[in-house]
């Protein structure tokens, strides 16, 4: 009979023992596997690029204000016609240090805007109608088109290739126009009814209509400008040709950083063999 007791006990032991070990292994989480080597916000990408280039232009700008001032704002009306701003074309690409850093700036950020233009077009397949999608493929093709010509014009100067620069400068200026009236009306108009904008989409969509409506009036306004000048050579009419082409750029810009809202939660990721993913 005490030998039937302790085996009992020891049954009972053995249970309460085997039952604290299961517990403890399904309460202790396992070390989670290493799947990827490096991840990082488009947030963050998106503002780190944009910010490159533009701290980059506002240097080249005042560089060339502060010491190439008259040799940069000269033009065919001689110097009988005082202006006080450098066009964007002079001020990146007709003297050494500015020409370098900002070639090394354009060239250096556009693998990132090519994996934010494949990233958008994830983005806008998603919510965009079926029947909309070779809209989403266009606005693929220009803003591939925007960022290639922008390197190019980048590269072959006015002052040294001007043909070609002139061609990318127009090929440039008509991709992004389009690119932001397309993608404006596309996410106002085109979204598949069920899918609802969040709070940042909602944000980014005012942006984007504000900006694309600013950046196409100081274009017609730069425009003018330029034509103007080269018919009467008024006194300060180029220098708000140089202005308001800033404007046009600046808005540009802030166009493209409306993606800090629409890709808020998604990240860049390089996986262990080295993929380049996002998620």
């Amino acid at each position: 009979m005490e030998e039937h007791t302790t085996s009992t006990i020891d049954m009972n032991n053995l249970r309460r023992v085997t039952s604290m070990i299961q517990n403890y292994s399904v309460s202790c989480p396992e070390k989670p596997d290493k799947r990827y080597l490096f991840q990082i916000k488009v947030y963050w990408l998106s503002i780190v690029t944009l910010l490159s280039v533009l701290v980059t232009f506002v240097f080249c700008v005042l560089w060339t204000i502060l010491f190439k001032l008259d040799d940069a704002t000269s033009t065919h009306c001689g110097y009988r016609v005082k202006n006080y701003l450098p066009t964007i074309s002079t001020a990146v690409g007709n003297y050494p240090v500015q020409r370098f850093i900002w070639t090394l700036v354009i060239i250096a950020h556009s693998p990132i805007r090519f994996i934010v233009v494949g990233i958008y077009y994830q983005y806008y397949t998603n919510i965009i109608k079926p029947s909309l999608h070779w809209c989403v493929v266009l606005l693929r093709f220009l803003s591939t088109i925007e960022v290639c010509s922008l390197v190019v014009l980048s590269i072959f100067t006015s002052s040294d290739y001007y043909s070609i620069h002139e061609k990318s400068f127009v090929t440039f200026i008509c991709a992004s126009e389009l690119n932001m009236v397309i993608s404006s009306i596309l996410l106002k108009k085109g979204r598949i009814t069920r899918t609802l904008m969040t709070k940042l989409e909602v944000r980014s969509l005012k942006y984007k209509i504000f900006f694309t409506l600013f950046n196409m009036i100081s274009f017609a306004i730069a425009g003018y400008c330029f034509l103007r000048h080269n018919a009467y050579c008024e006194s300060g009419v180029y220098t708000f040709f140089a202005l308001f082409e800033y404007l046009v750029v600046l808005s540009n810009m802030t166009f493209h950083l409306t993606a800090v809202w629409d890709l808020a939660g998604v990240s860049l990721v390089v996986d262990d063999n080295l993929n380049l993913t996002y998620r």
